[in-house]
């Protein structure tokens, strides 16, 4: 029997008669006894507290509305209490009519490991601070905030969410921008609900963690790393039917045809560079799409899957079980592919695998975190690549950069057209180099006479009429698009 129907009938307060009336009447015990003339709203409460050595709400304080906000409404009015203080940062003070009938365990899967202390209420005061919090009909509670965020964010242009202690910016045009405040309660819920809904454990704070998960037509993918601070979340938004296209990724007519040239070798070596978050990955995917899936076996290793690709065979790289990139290629080899994407090649082993597969009959995909073409060539003999085999299979090696556009209404000033960023949108710029045997010959010399270095790369580019990097970001400074010091700061 619940532990308070026999505090009562022990005290003489009710018989067994009633104890059947409050089980037939599907209330709380709490309003059964009000309703029925058993207590008064003060005398309930002073005979519970007195009875189970609670502490009473102190009705002079007016509980603070917008904390109710934090829970989901049906748990509210599931578990049948609200909270009134969050103190130190652990420790949440609630009210109940009847604290043994709330699950703290419920409570947790919103705050956290924090600990819960429960003062005694009146069913009618509970009933009058739920109804001012729910007047307006919502459902309120953290999930509501996730999501505003998160929409918020999309419907802003932004790239990534950054969640700090304190505050919430997002990546607009590839500039941070402060978007809220938080408080420590607001922060640590957000936190734990990002968590829950990456599938990460919210009990561990002391390691980095990684997930992902769905949000309308968009893929969130999720990193969460311990600081001096407190954990950091960073959500990158990934949408599910991006359009991936060499049309409109922003490739001149030649630099598309060198590309759809290259694309249609049976077997060779294409690697993209460029720094973290320029769009590699965009122009990597737009390449896959080009190729002709339904009759070529394409296998794809990546770290993370960014976005789903029909007709490609994805596999997620997991350093925690061993899964490399060099173990995925060899493994990946025994499958009878014809395209082989690796997500990127970090290390002596990789490069190794990579260029003997390109030179064994398979059309091999990659990027490198280079400056220019010419650096990524020098970038992938630094990891230990034969300068034969890697000419011999090169034919494409693409750089770029994303720039931020100055707003032609208010040139990079801030008004209401670009909502006061300064920017209208990002563009990408390309260098695009086709290694054809002549280039191939020309690199070779170069080689041999000890000038294997990217200036005099560079200069071989040049001859044979290649617009670099450099040349093609010194147009947009003459088409007014960026100024030389936003230059400056690309190169």
């Amino acid at each position: 029997m619940d532990q308070v129907l026999e505090a009562l009938l022990e005290g003489g307060i009710i018989t067994q008669k009633d104890v059947e009336k409050i089980k037939r009447s599907g209330k709380d015990i709490s309003e059964y006894l009000i309703e029925n003339g058993f207590f008064g709203e003060s005398s309930y409460c002073d005979w519970f507290c007195r009875t189970f050595g609670f502490e009473k709400i102190d009705y002079s304080v007016e509980p603070d509305p917008s904390l109710v906000q934090i829970f989901p409404k049906d748990v509210i009015l599931e578990q049948k209490f609200f909270p009134i203080s969050y103190e130190n940062g652990n420790r949440l003070v609630i009210a109940s009519p009847n604290p043994f009938s709330v699950s703290f365990r419920k409570i947790q899967e919103f705050c956290g490991s924090v600990r819960v202390e429960t003062r005694v209420c009146s069913p009618l005061m509970l009933q009058r601070v739920l109804e001012k919090v729910f007047k307006d009909g919502k459902r309120g509670g953290i999930e509501d905030l996730v999501e505003h965020i998160i929409d918020s964010a999309i419907k802003m242009g932004a790239t990534d969410i950054h969640i700090f202690p304190g505050s919430v910016k997002l990546r607009i045009r590839g500039l941070l921008h402060r978007f809220m405040q938080l408080s420590p309660l607001s922060f640590q819920l957000i936190l734990n609900r990002i968590k829950v809904m990456s599938g990460l454990d919210i009990t561990e704070k002391r390691l980095p963690q990684d997930g992902r998960f769905s949000f309308s037509n968009y893929d969130i993918r999720v990193s969460v790393i311990p600081t001096a601070q407190g954990e950091k979340l960073a959500l990158r938004i990934l949408k599910r039917d991006f359009g991936f296209s060499l049309e409109n990724i922003g490739l001149s007519e030649e630099q598309k045809n060198f590309v759809v040239r290259a694309l249609k070798k049976r077997s060779g070596f294409i690697f993209v560079a460029g720094p973290t978050g320029q769009g590699k990955t965009t122009t990597i995917y737009s390449l896959l799409k080009q190729l002709d899936r339904d009759s070529l076996n394409v296998i794809s290793i990546e770290d993370p899957i960014e976005y789903s690709l029909s007709d490609v065979t994805q596999i997620q790289i997991n350093d925690d079980i061993g899964l490399t990139f060099a173990k995925a290629l060899r493994h990946v080899l025994r499958q009878d592919p014809d395209v082989i994407f690796v997500g990127e090649i970090r290390d002596p082993e990789t490069a190794d695998i990579a260029l003997k597969s390109a030179l064994t009959g398979h059309l091999v995909l990659t990027t490198v975190h280079s400056r220019d073409v010419a650096s990524g060539i020098l970038r992938l003999i630094d990891l230990g690549a034969s300068v034969e085999i890697l000419l011999s299979t090169l034919f494409l090696g693409i750089s770029q950069r994303l720039i931020r556009v100055f707003c032609k209404h208010c040139l990079g000033a801030g008004c209401q057209f670009c909502q006061y960023l300064g920017v209208s949108s990002l563009e990408a710029v390309f260098e695009v180099v086709y290694f054809d045997d002549d280039i191939k010959s020309d690199i070779k010399d170069c080689a041999r006479h000890g000038k294997f270095v990217e200036m005099e790369l560079r200069k071989i580019f040049k001859n044979y009429g290649i617009s670099l990097l450099s040349d093609e970001i010194t147009k947009k400074v003459k088409e007014g698009k960026i100024n030389e010091s936003e230059a400056f700061g690309i190169l």
